[in-house]
């Protein structure tokens, strides 16, 4: 791996490597943050149902409490707000969500970057090595020299290797970048849901006013 640094050149070489270790500490990082904010919606849902019918929206809030994520922040948000208007109820959960997932979105426009960037290094370093290749080839003609095999070699060399390193970045970039996208989609759907499901779960357990019966004129001429 040494050899291969020297190589590609450390003007090259020396970037992917830098953006390597990002995408591995990003990688990392996020990882453990998604899993940390994870949970399975159903089973959430079930437990604040059965919360509130016990202890009303106070125990669903308190429940909402302890479980980490976007979700149950979502949720004790809107439980907080349950006596406000229905339009303040959902803007406070969409600015709860909001702010979740973008603490959820973090760094990920950085592996976005290295996934593009990558490649475009590797690529220069191709055309750096070629075009030294293609020098020496030109001077040692002109020169009546001859080719010089070992600088063609060097030259050829250098542009394989920045080439391979620029893409063995960008794969695990991409990819990792599409993964948590599509887990950051999947938070997404599980906030939409909260909103229309919550106001569901008050409006079930809000107690409903009796509405009089009126009376007609032959009940108060009888009377």
């Amino acid at each position: 791996m040494i050899e291969l640094f020297w190589v590609g050149g450390p003007l090259f070489m020396l970037p992917l490597l830098i953006a390597s270790v990002l995408v591995v500490t990003v990688g990392i990082e996020r990882y453990r943050r998604f899993r940390l904010a994870s949970v399975d919606y159903e089973w959430f849902l079930g437990e604040i149902r059965d919360a509130m019918k016990k202890g009303g929206t106070t125990a669903g809030i308190e429940m909402a409490d302890q479980i980490p994520g976007p979700i149950a922040a979502a949720w004790s948000a809107g439980l907080g707000a349950h006596r406000l208007p229905l339009a303040v109820l959902r803007e406070k959960m969409d600015s709860v969500s909001i702010a979740e997932v973008q603490r959820l979105e973090r760094y990920l426009p950085l592996v976005a970057v290295i996934a593009q960037v990558a490649p475009l290094i590797g690529i220069l370093g191709t055309v750096w090595g070629m075009i030294g290749s293609f020098e020496g080839v030109a001077g040692g003609l002109s020169s009546g020299a001859g080719i010089d095999g070992e600088l063609l070699a060097g030259g050829i060399g250098q542009a394989l290797v920045t080439t391979a390193s620029g893409l063995a970045v960008a794969i695990p970039a991409t990819l990792l970048h599409h993964w948590f996208s599509h887990r950051v989609d999947g938070f997404i759907a599980d906030l939409d849901r909260s909103r229309s499901d919550l106001v569901e779960i008050l409006s079930a357990n809000s107690p409903r006013k009796k509405v009089a019966k009126p009376t007609t004129d032959r009940e108060t001429t009888t009377a």
